[in-house]
């Protein structure tokens, strides 16, 4: 579906300029989706598909304008101003929206013709994104990408009841996360209060047109500037609270103090205004949060270290208790810029738990995200390995690090990451000169890395001879001969991991089985990945976020399948199955429905295992060629071979009649 809202795109090719794609699109397909589906509006006859696909006499474009006044008119509280922009008759001509109508026309919209019914939602979402990259900075400064929000929301962990705000909301991606992960953690996402306030007006429609189509009918998306009028506010004039924000805020705007409203929000100070109302924007989450509530804010580099009446402010905020987190995450991971960016992670009033109060956790996730055609992205065991770094207060060499107040202070309040966690490869151990002279391998040295040998079933004597206490040789066949057997070597620890593996596959093959149809499945995935983890773990092999990692990209990768798994068995599985053109019918085995999905399921999580198996091993490999790099050939060995080499040249050279 997403390609072919995409695909509709080319009908305007030409015609009109690409920022304005999505308006158009999306209008007709609010008209369709609304005429397909019975009880999402009220649709009055006017507005029905059947009627202006059967239009006489008038231009189609006057046709569409008075099916969106009608369905406005009928629909005021969730449609009023929506489609105050839309002029099917200035825009485009007969012929054009002919086709569009007529492309329309062949895509059922239906929750019937469906396998799930946020498809539309998800499919507009889609095709906001496509626009987004093709329009670059124009039409992506206000869309997050689906990555960052997915992060965002698990950072801050919304739960049912529960009120969630972005004040700079953009075309609504970051609500709509809100909402889906409550959906899939047990809770009703539709009992999840949305709000939201955007200054651009056509965006702002955007937004409210998306959370509708992902059928969110009482989202409250306002349109104003955030920072000089916030409109969420209560019955006194006071501002409104909110459990959770999020939001992803315009880069180093301007703004005037003397235009602000609500100037008690700013109780931490006031940035010069040109340029610099990124503080500012914080500030607002800080004032509208409430006290036991979070907020997770996208902010540039620039307001983690700058310095004067902005150093000022980050000192005010950091004393009260008020920032739990910086997570960097490095350049041109948004729309329209590739400056590097970092999420900030903020506390109520009630600030952190106990025992991170006077604490700030730094992580360096420039090295979690991937590298893409146009733009960087963050993959599902990406999002994973920050999540829970953060959730536990992990902290890992070179990826993160709880720094204290007392450190932070040191630095003038200078919040660079690269400050308290350096994220380079990691330092080799110098060089022994005693072996590097006269021979051997420094045991010390060897003697470090070995767990990671250990964890393969490889001891110190399967890769070394004893020279004396304090170094070791290589086997008589050399360095390379003994990289060479260590596959070999760690072979029955790699299948004792599998065997593991297997074990806990066929309790969790049959779970599934029980879950299958129930809709509880997917609300169960901290439990699935904490067994999985649980069981695995004790092999040694893959570590915590390695384990996480592989469960979490399974999970994302077959979303859909167990989803349809969850809602309708095994059956609705095998004919999703048939309709995909990367799984065409002949190649899925002849089984019975049941032992088909889970022997699919489990081969491909098995799959990924076993890479970060192959590729861990390699990783020994590489560390013992690394020893032989700098150990093989000492210094005394090199003074023989040259005395060697010139005994034979003075031998030639007599046998040639010099001397």
């Amino acid at each position: 579906m997403a390609s072919t809202l995409f695909d509709a795109a080319s009908i305007l090719r030409g015609r009109i300029d690409a920022s304005q794609y999505g308006d158009v699109i999306s209008g007709i397909l609010l008209l369709k989706r609304a005429s397909d589906q019975p009880g999402i509006l009220r649709v009055p006859e006017r507005a029905q598909w059947s009627f202006i696909k059967g239009y006489e006499g008038k231009a189609l474009g006057h046709v569409l304008n008075e099916a969106f006044w009608e369905l406005e008119r009928s629909n005021p509280d969730v449609l009023k101003g929506l489609f105050d922009a839309l002029d099917f008759d200035r825009r485009l001509g007969r012929a054009d929206l002919t086709a569009l109508v007529e492309h329309f026309d062949r895509i059922p919209l239906g929750d019937d013709d469906m396998e799930f019914r946020d498809e539309v939602g998800r499919a507009y979402e889609g095709m906001l994104s496509n626009f987004a990259d093709i329009a670059g900075k124009k039409g992506g400064e206000h869309f997050t990408p689906r990555s960052v929000a997915q992060l965002m929301v698990r950072l801050v962990r919304p739960e049912g009841g529960q009120s969630v705000y972005d004040p700079f909301a953009g075309s609504g991606g970051l609500l709509i996360q809100a909402s889906q992960y409550v959906g899939e953690h047990g809770a009703d996402g539709a009992n999840l209060s949305l709000y939201g306030q955007e200054v651009n007006s056509a965006t702002c429609s955007t937004a409210r047109l998306n959370l509708l189509l992902h059928g969110v009918t009482d989202g409250l998306v306002l349109c104003g500037d955030t920072l000089v009028d916030p409109l969420h506010v209560e019955e006194d004039g006071s501002l409104t609270r909110f459990d959770r924000v999020l939001t992803n805020p315009p880069f180093s705007i301007n703004y005037s103090a003397e235009e602000v409203r609500h100037p008690e929000r700013m109780k931490y100070g006031w940035t010069p205004g040109q340029g610099k109302a990124d503080l500012m924007n914080i500030q607002h989450v800080l004032a509208v949060l409430s006290p036991d509530g979070v907020g997770a804010v996208v902010v540039p580099y620039g307001v983690l270290f700058r310095g004067g009446v902005e150093g000022e402010i980050r000192r005010r905020i950091i004393e009260d208790n008020r920032l739990e987190a910086v997570i960097g995450i490095g350049p041109n991971v948004f729309y329209g810029t590739s400056i590097p960016a970092c999420i900030l992670v903020f506390r109520g009033t009630n600030g952190p738990p106990a025992d991170q109060r006077g604490q700030v956790l730094f992580v360096n996730a420039e090295h979690e995200v991937v590298t893409g055609r146009s733009q960087n992205y963050l993959e599902s065991q990406n999002i994973e390995k920050i999540v829970g770094v953060f959730r536990e207060w992990d902290q890992i060499p070179g990826f993160s690090r709880a720094v204290r107040m007392a450190e932070i202070a040191s630095n003038n309040f200078n919040l660079n990451v690269r400050l308290y966690v350096d994220a380079g490869p990691p330092v080799e151990p110098p060089l022994d000169v005693h072996a590097a002279l006269f021979g051997g391998v420094p045991r010390e040295e060897v003697e470090a890395k070995m767990a990671r040998f250990h964890a393969y079933g490889i001891a110190l004597d399967d890769l070394f001879r004893l020279k004396n206490s304090r170094y070791l040789d290589f086997p008589s066949g050399g360095c390379d001969a003994a990289a060479a057997r260590i596959p070999d070597l760690a072979i029955a620890r790699e299948e004792e991991f599998i065997a593991r593996y297997g074990r806990w596959w066929r309790e969790t093959a049959s779970r599934l089985a029980e879950l299958a149809g129930t809709t509880r499945l997917l609300g169960l995935y901290p439990r699935f990945m904490a067994a999985f983890r649980a069981s695995l773990l004790p092999g040694r092999i893959l570590d915590q976020y390695q384990l996480n990692g592989a469960f979490a990209a399974w999970w994302s990768d077959r979303h859909d399948d167990l989803r349809s798994l969850d809602l309708w068995g095994f059956s609705s599985v095998i004919a999703r199955w048939a309709t995909d053109d990367a799984r065409k019918p002949a190649s899925i085995p002849q089984k019975l429905p049941r032992e088909q999905v889970l022997d699919d399921l489990g081969k491909d999580l098995r799959s990924r295992v076993e890479k970060l198996i192959v590729a861990e091993r390699q990783e020994l490999v590489d560390i013992y060629r690394s020893w032989g790099d700098r150990y093989e050939t000492s210094l005394m060995d090199l003074e023989r071979q040259n005395e060697v080499t010139e005994a034979r040249l003075r031998d030639r050279l007599e046998q040639l009649g010099y001397t």
